[in-house]
């Protein structure tokens, strides 16, 4: 006699969200050249706010700079590097949802830079990637090219899912990394020679190709993942 199966069970709470239909693995396509004119084709369709969002980095990033030079002692020292080592984190993560924002035909806003959900679970995972790249760069310098590649995206995972812990985001990068890290790796590289470019046009060049690069790699981001990317507006 036939029997009816039992119903799938919940997900234990906590676990990260299933890749959704479409991820790699299930024939997502990702292509280098298509992230790259996509970066750079809905950049110019958002260049005002983009343009403001990275000047607004680079500003706090330059004063904290500043003030660090003219600070003595070792453990004012220290304290200033913990502050920037968070406000780093807090504007890596607004740059990430304002360029998710453009890849959802949204409009970027300055005031994403200053929301922080999921800030404590980034920041653990930035730590444990942090402490991966560097022993993988000790051990040959290959190694952490490759765990950055694997690696890079949980930020993309936490911003998207602020509950999501961040080993679970770590996995979710290597999950849909997965088959396409020497393509990756190849983005990598351009997207640093296009930021090059723009650091030899006096620097002025770094506040346009900062936040194209930013684009292009929520592409892939969202490519990678299975999640409809809007047409450039």
């Amino acid at each position: 006699m036939s029997q009816t199966p039992p119903p799938p069970q919940p997900p234990p709470p906590g676990s990260p969200p299933p890749p959704p239909s479409g991820a790699p693995g299930s024939g997502a396509a990702f292509n280098v050249g298509d992230a790259i004119s996509y970066g750079w084709n809905a950049y110019w369709k958002n260049v005002g706010p983009m343009v403001l969002i990275t000047l607004v980095i680079f500003v706090i990033q330059f004063l904290i700079n500043i003030v660090g030079s003219g600070t003595n002692g070792v453990i004012a020292r220290v304290v200033l590097q913990m502050l920037s080592f968070v406000v780093g984190i807090v504007l890596a993560m607004g740059l990430i949802r304002a360029s998710l924002a453009v890849c959802e035909s949204r409009k970027p806003e300055v005031s994403m830079l200053l929301e922080t959900d999921g800030f404590l679970n980034y920041l653990v995972a930035a730590i444990l990637f942090g402490i991966a790249v560097f022993v993988g760069l000790v051990l040959c310098i290959i190694p952490g090219i490759i765990l950055a590649v694997v690696f890079h995206y949980f930020g993309f995972a936490i911003v998207q899912h602020p509950e999501l812990g961040a080993i679970d985001a770590l996995k979710r990068s290597a999950e849909i990394t997965k088959g396409y890290r020497w393509q990756l790796f190849g983005l990598a590289l351009l997207l640093m020679l296009i930021n090059f470019v723009g650091l030899l046009a006096c620097g002025v060049g770094l506040l346009f190709t900062y936040g194209i690069s930013a684009i292009a790699i929520a592409y892939a981001y969202k490519t990678l993942s299975g999640q409809a990317v809007a047409a450039p507006a």
